[in-house]
């Protein structure tokens, strides 16, 4: 990751201190709308932090925003959100940026972001940054705290990283792993 501080007088917090992040719309970020790609939870605006969120806020990581997925995360293109868009790939928008956590994996593609959250059930993380020529993680079951995220399969649902590099996602799952 760049460590990209700000303040020069200040010592950076950790190497993504200050590095664009985007996260999953299923995953609680205080103050932003959450709709898990549904129209339904279209007026939610999250109360609290999921705790990947706090701990990549803490690091010194800028929140970005949500980013476009499948509803309720019951999709494998990335076309059938709360929108109606399809998440075009960034590489080629002629194809589609695949899995739910498509959005996720386009905003890094297209270098809107240094790193992205997604969700992963069965292959929603891998999948898109797959396709989109990213990096990625989904960390086994336990590793990473699941408070503050929208489940559609709580018995093996996780939240993992995407990024350009292996060394970012590692940077990104060293950030979040853990529940305190």
């Amino acid at each position: 990751m760049y460590a990209a501080n700000f303040f020069p007088s200040d010592e950076a917090l950790s190497s993504i201190d200050g590095c664009p992040i985007a996260i999953k719309d299923n995953i609680l970020v205080r103050g932003l709308e959450c709709t898990g790609g549904s129209n339904i939870l279209k007026s939610f605006v999250s109360p609290c932090d999921s705790t990947a969120v706090r701990k990549l806020r803490e690091a010194g990581a800028i929140i970005i925003g949500s980013a476009n997925m499948d509803e309720m995360g019951m999709g494998s293109f990335g076309f059938y959100g709360a929108n109606g868009k399809m998440v075009r790939n960034p590489i080629n928008t002629d194809y589609f940026a695949g899995g739910s956590s498509a959005g996720s994996a386009a905003s890094v593609r297209a270098y809107q972001t240094l790193a992205s959250l997604g969700t992963d059930t069965g292959g929603s993380v891998n999948y898109p940054a797959h396709c989109c020529g990213l990096f990625s993680l989904k960390p086994s079951f336990g590793r990473v705290s699941r408070f503050g995220q929208m489940l559609y399969s709580s018995s093996n649902e996780t939240t993992g990283p995407m990024a350009h590099s292996i060394t970012d996602v590692h940077t990104m799952f060293d950030t979040i792993q853990g529940y305190c």
